[in-house]
């Protein structure tokens, strides 16, 4: 098989891939247009977080098209990249439950995605000690997140919901059968 052959293989492919992809797009907004339609919905309402969601991902392509051999110099721009996406995830969720008074509570997880942003640009690095301190970095910050999240739901705002009894019930059920797990393996 010659070099041109091969070549011209791969172009090909790239070709229907870009093609499929197309198609995806496509179809993927005629169904939210058709939902949109069918529901009376205004989507500004519901997508407006994607203006925000959209910067904070293009901040992040410099680190994801970062290979092992040739970074970037423009990678570290996912930390922000990171943070900024998080944030307009945070929102759309705000905006489809209608609770922005959650920002009080929501700041960890926007720091935590600082360090995921970390962690992604030394995703190459052979620190696996920064990759571990990362992970362990995220869980306090969710941690917190969770803590603050019922103390400003159940006692600042007087929100009490029992799924949040249940959400409290499944993470004490889910903490002891890995401590049990934890103490079975150290055995």
């Amino acid at each position: 098989m010659s070099e041109e052959t091969v070549y011209k293989a791969e172009e090909t492919a790239k070709l229907e891939a870009y093609s499929s992809l197309t198609a995806f797009v496509l179809i993927g907004f005629g169904v939210t247009l058709l939902l949109a339609y069918a529901f009376n919905l205004h989507l500004l309402d519901f997508l407006w977080p994607g203006f925000i969601i959209g910067p904070g991902l293009l901040l992040m392509w410099p680190s994801y098209k970062s290979t092992a051999d040739e970074q970037s110099k423009f990678a570290f721009l996912a930390v922000p990249g990171a943070m900024i996406a998080s944030s307009g995830v945070l929102l759309f969720a705000m905006n489809l439950t209608n609770h922005f008074e959650s920002w009080a509570y929501s700041w960890p997880l926007v720091i935590a995605a600082a360090a995921a942003g970390v962690m992604y640009v030394t995703r190459y690095d052979d620190n696996d000690a920064l990759q571990e301190l990362g992970y362990k970095f995220m869980r306090v910050m969710t941690l917190i997140f969770i803590g603050l999240a019922f103390f400003f739901e159940i006692i600042i705002f007087e929100n009490f919901n029992p799924l949040m009894s249940l959400g409290m019930i499944g993470l004490g059920f889910y903490l002891l059968m890995r401590n049990r797990r934890a103490t079975k393996a150290a055995k």
